[in-house]
Formats: C-alpha cells, sequence, structure tokens
C-alpha cells in the first residue's frame, strides 16, 4: 500500500510540472470544462466549432466531470483556485481511477505469484515514465486503461484460481468489453486474442459462452454511447466505432506517419518499460509461467505491427503484463542472492538491479524535464495572462491562438480571464487585415512576428524542444579539444528554438483606424444620437447605396474617447461626424452640404456612387 501512494504521489509530481494538456488529450480536456462550466448550454461546447478528425465519447469526460462536481462542490466553500488548478484536480482524479486500478492489477499479481513479485511490479513502474506521465492525461487510451487492468486482474487471478476461473473470466469479458465499446477498440482486441487463447488453447471457455458474456456487456455499452453521445454530438453515430472505420478500415492515420514492422519492439517497449524490458526477456526465455503470462500481448503488438502508423498509446495495456513479468524475474533473483554465499555474486547482482532501477528513475526524471518544453502554447497563455496583469487597458482584451498555440496546451481550463477576455482559436484568421478587422489585442502565433510589424510587437517569446538525440563520438572529442569540459558529461545534445510568440497591438485605436480606412473607400465615423450624422447619412444616401458606406457609431465602441482622439490626430476634427473617401477626411456635415451644392460631391465619391441613387 506504500507503494502505491509512492506511485500516485509521483503522478501528482508529473501533473503539476507539466500542468498543460496536448491535442491528443483535447478533446477530453474541453469536453470536462465545457461539462462543469457550461452544463446548461450545448452551443457553448468546444466540440462543436472544432469537432476534430473523428468524433469522440463523452462518457469518460462526464464520469470525470460528475466525480469532479462532487469533490470540487463542498470544497468551493473554502478554498478558491483558478482554472488551472482545477485543471489538474480533474487530471488527478483520471490518475487516481488508474491507480486504483493499478493496486487491483498488484493485488492479482500477488495471488498469482507472491507478494514480492507483486511488490517488485510496482517498484518497476515507479521507474517508467510513460505510465506515471500519461496516467493523469485524459486520453482516450487513458480512459480505457482502468477497465483494461481490471479485467486483466480477473485474467491473472483466473490462472491462479480453480474453482472460480470461469468467474474471474467472466469480468474480464465484462471489463475489455466495455472499454473496447465506448473507449478504444484496441481493448476489445486484446479481449478477442485472450479469448483466442482461454478458449482454443487452454480450453477454459466455451466459445458460444464468451459470445453471450460479449453481448452481455458489450450492447448495453453500445447502446448508452450511441444514446449519450448522439445527444452530445447532435446526430447519431457511435464515436468508437467510427475511430475504427478510420484508423482501420481507411487506414487513414498512416497519414500521420508509419515505422516499420519492428518499430514496437526495437524503439517504443524499451522506452515503455526501461530496465522492466529485458528483465521481461529474460522471463521469457527461462520461465514458462511468464511465456503463459506474455503470449497474448505479444500476439496483440505483432498485430498491430501491421498497422503502418505506429504510437506507443495503442500499445500501453501491454507495459503492466511486462512489467508484471519483469516483477517475477526481478522477486527470483532477489530470492537468489538471498540464498547465495558468494559475497561478489551477490555484490554484482545487487548493483546490476539497484544501478539499472536508479538508470531507469533518472531517465525517467530527465523525460519529465524534457516534455514540459513540449507545452509552450499552454506556457504562452500563461506568461500573456502574467504580462496582461501588470498592464492598464480601456478596451476590451481579445486573444487570438494559432493552430499550434491550440496544440501545444492552449486549452479551456488555460483561458485565466474567460468572463472579462474574448479567446478566439478561428483557424480562417492567419493574416495581418483578419487579426485588425477583429480588433485583437493580443496574438499568440508561430508564424514570424514581421508578417504583422509594426501594429503589432512582441511582447514574449516562448521556446520549445527542437530535437533530441545522442551525442556522437565526433562531438565528444571536438568538445575535448576546445575544453568544453563541462559538457562531457551530456550525453544528449537538446535543440530550443523559438516555438510561440506573444504578440501586442501596440496602437490599438490608431492600427484599427487604419486598416478600415485602407479596407473600405468610404467611412463614415459617426454618433447615433447626433442629427449631423444622421443628415450626412441622407446626403450620402442620394449618391450611394447603404451597402457602400461603412458606417462606424463611435459612441457604442468601448474605446470610443480613445477612437475620437486618434481621429483629431488623423484628420484634424474632434467633431462628427467624420466622412473619409480613400483614407482622406472630407470633413463634416456642414463640409459635405457644400461639395454637394458646388456639384463637387459626386466626383470625390468611388465610381459606382454617382447620382442619385432613388
Amino acid at each position: 500500500m506504500k507503494l502505491v501512494l509512492v506511485l500516485y504521489i509521483l503522478f501528482l509530481i508529473h501533473c503539476l510540472y507539466c500542468p498543460y494538456t496536448k491535442v491528443e488529450e483535447s478533446f477530453n480536456i474541453q469536453a470536462i470544462h465545457d461539462l462543469l462550466h457550461h452544463s446548461n448550454n450545448l452551443t457553448l461546447y468546444d466540440h462543436l466549432e472544432f469537432p476534430g478528425v473523428v468524433p469522440r465519447t463523452f462518457l469518460g469526460a462526464l464520469f470525470i466531470a460528475c466525480l469532479s462536481k462532487l469533490i470540487l462542490w463542498p470544497l468551493s466553500f473554502l478554498l478558491s483556485w483558478n482554472l488551472i488548478t482545477e485543471q489538474c484536480i480533474v487530471r488527478l482524479l483520471l490518475g487516481a481511477c488508474v491507480c486504483f486500478s493499478l493496486n487491483k492489477f498488484q493485488k492479482a499479481i500477488n495471488t498469482l505469484f507472491g507478494s514480492l513479485t507483486g511488490t517488485a511490479f510496482l517498484l518497476l513502474t515507479c521507474c517508467q515514465f510513460h505510465i506515471i506521465f500519461w496516467s493523469t492525461r485524459t486520453l482516450p487510451n487513458t480512459f480505457a486503461l482502468p477497465l483494461v487492468l481490471l479485467g486483466l486482474s480477473h485474467w491473472l487471478k483466473s490462472m491462479a484460481a480453480t474453482a472460480d476461473r470461469t468467474h474471474h473470466l467472466y469480468h474480464m469479458i465484462y471489463y475489455l468489453s466495455i472499454a473496447g465499446v465506448i473507449f478504444r477498440f484496441e481493448a476489445g482486441l486484446l479481449l478477442m486474442i485472450l479469448l483466442c487463447f482461454e478458449v482454443l488453447i487452454y480450453r477454459h471457455l466455451d466459445i458460444l459462452d464468451a459470445i453471450y458474456r460479449i453481448a452481455l456487456a458489450g450492447l448495453p455499452s453500445l447502446f448508452i454511447s450511441v444514446l449519450i453521445d448522439s445527444w452530445f454530438w447532435q446526430k447519431w453515430l457511435w464515436p468508437e466505432g467510427m475511430v475504427f472505420y478510420f484508423n482501420v478500415i481507411l487506414n487513414k492515420s498512416s497519414e500521420w506517419g508509419t515505422l516499420p514492422y519492428h518499430a514496437y519492439v526495437t524503439q517504443f517497449l524499451p522506452r515503455l518499460l526501461m530496465i522492466s524490458y529485458p528483465l521481461a526477456i529474460v522471463g521469457l526465455i527461462f520461465d514458462t509461467r511468464i511465456r503463459r503470462l506474455l503470449f497474448p500481448f505479444i500476439t496483440y503488438i505483432s498485430i498491430f505491427s501491421l498497422l503502418p502508423h505506429k504510437e506507443w498509446r495503442f500499445i500501453i495495456y501491454t507495459i503492466p503484463v511486462f512489467t508484471a513479468a519483469a516483477g517475477v524475474t526481478l522477486s527470483k533473483i532477489s530470492t537468489r542472492i538471498q540464498r547465495n554465499n558468494s559475497r561478489m555474486f551477490t555484490t554484482l547482482m545487487m548493483i546490476s538491479l539497484f544501478g539499472g532501477l536508479l538508470l531507469s528513475f533518472i531517465l525517467s526524471t530527465f523525460l519529465l524535464v524534457i516534455s514540459r518544453l513540449n507545452y509552450p502554447g499552454g506556457e504562452a497563455l500563461a506568461n500573456l495572462h502574467h504580462h496582461h496583469h501588470q498592464q492598464q487597458y480601456n478596451q476590451k482584451v481579445k486573444v487570438h491562438m494559432d493552430v499550434k498555440t491550440a496544440m501545444t496546451g492552449a486549452s479551456r481550463f488555460g483561458e485565466l480571464y474567460n468572463s472579462e477576455w474574448s479567446y478566439s482559436k478561428d483557424e480562417s484568421h492567419t493574416t495581418l487585415e483578419d487579426f485588425l478587422d477583429a480588433r485583437y489585442t493580443y496574438l499568440i502565433t508561430s508564424a514570424s512576428p514581421n508578417t504583422f510589424a509594426p501594429d503589432y510587437s512582441v511582447i514574449g517569446i516562448t521556446y520549445g524542444l527542437e530535437r533530441v538525440q545522442p551525442r556522437s563520438i565526433a562531438t565528444y572529442m571536438n568538445d575535448i579539444k576546445h575544453g568544453r569540459w563541462s559538457k562531457i558529461l551530456q550525453p544528449l545534445d537538446i535543440d530550443f528554438q523559438p516555438s510561440l510568440y506573444t504578440l501586442e497591438l501596440t496602437h490599438p485605436e490608431q492600427s484599427w483606424i487604419q486598416h478600415t480606412l485602407r479596407k473600405y473607400p468610404i467611412v463614415l465615423y459617426s454618433k447615433t444620437y447626433c442629427p449631423y450624422c444622421r443628415g450626412a447619412k441622407q446626403i450620402l444616401s442620394n449618391y450611394c447605396n447603404k451597402s457602400q458606406i461603412h458606417v462606424i457609431e463611435v459612441d457604442q465602441l468601448q474605446d470610443g474617447g480613445q477612437i475620437k482622439q486618434v481621429l483629431k490626430e488623423i484628420s484634424g476634427r474632434s467633431t462628427f461626424p467624420n466622412l473619409f473617401i480613400f483614407g482622406e477626411s472630407l470633413g463634416g456635415y456642414d463640409d459635405l452640404v457644400r461639395l454637394e451644392q458646388e456639384h463637387l460631391l459626386g466626383d470625390k465619391l468611388p465610381m459606382g456612387c454617382h447620382g442619385d441613387t432613388t
């Protein structure tokens, strides 16, 4: 139980050190935010504006949101927190679900292999970066993981049981069926593989009985998913069915990159398992029980290796099982060390084991530090809030975040001033004219700042991780040659590059007015209650259609006073109306009357505005 607590503390540290979320997590984290803060207004939900490539289920987000309500509502009377803290709490609740299921899995290991193996399993898990870092992150795979682990814990118990074996296998089917239908189809594939072994090879289940149990759990799960998700998406659908069709049938996932067949074995598993990988391989070779444990999961990985697009999260469910196999090997080595009388053998084995565990833990810590650099969007938005807090502005603040910003950490939980500010991820806004037209106060963008100069100026640069690669021998030799001794102990080359720029509209009113005058041939600055303004509109209507006259009612603008001041600087007039033709001021009402009486107004107006429009 103490190691489980240590494991959850590691979850907590990783969550707080990297509080932001990336694109893979964005649907669920945005959905949880909307369920907590816009529960009565579906039109405000993020997924309706940014639906993503394929729809995802709301059931996981709904469960965490309800859990959050139960916990956060009583605390709200005692404590106050910002949205980023709330996001961390939400993630830690998901992590608690994963930790609970890992504890159940460890108890099943105790039943099958002994308590020493269970302890070794938790110890090895504490040294693995990915399972700790991602257990609080709102991936669909992470939502499926607790259900899969509960199912696999029953599978392990079925190996140790005799009278209750069928009972445990039924529960394995129930948990994995629910996970496969609602969250990730890979859980369903894993269930099919496990059943092939249990039904065809070991004959612990009847095939018709297995199908009946799958239907018993799968059909209600399908009904609930279709019913609830169709309401949230406002159309009939089964999200995970569409994901399966997209990734497997259409093979569209390959558009996100491909890797060779052996990538899971040679690239992913070594990084995921670290010291557990060689220990599991040793057990696979020498221990019949470990072969019985691992063969279904080796089959699972082999099948997924056929898909050209590969990601570590597709095989996340294999990590605890391989770690359990490594725990068996570690416990056997530990027992042999205790029984061996050779001091040299004991010393060498102890150094090897503790050295491997320590190295894995150091690498995990290093990966945590590096991973923080993968969330520049969240960092940039937080830095913007800090910057603005020190400034004074009269106009309403509007922020535009580009695609990269939204993909690298800028979630709705990061919009701390959502009641006062306006945040936009409008992907159609890309040019300076777009931003000025929308009157954005700030931009967070990956584009070059020169594109938006001189209207927008840089107030912050957020660096991100460009690449990490092992240092070559030639690099070490070059460091020695030039006496750069501090770099000798540096095993990796880490390249940081400017990732996002935070830009501020330097002179908002002036930039907006100049943009408006460039965009529209005829611009009339007016006030709604002014009789002279109404007279100017009447005169212009004799020459132009209403659609040809861009009227700006200054008294309806929040920054109307600043607009008036800038207009005075530009045109020398501080009264209204103020008419501009092709960027030059023609004056006010008296000037329009004089020009009309002298029959000169038509010549001043753009082509298409000459003559009486009636």
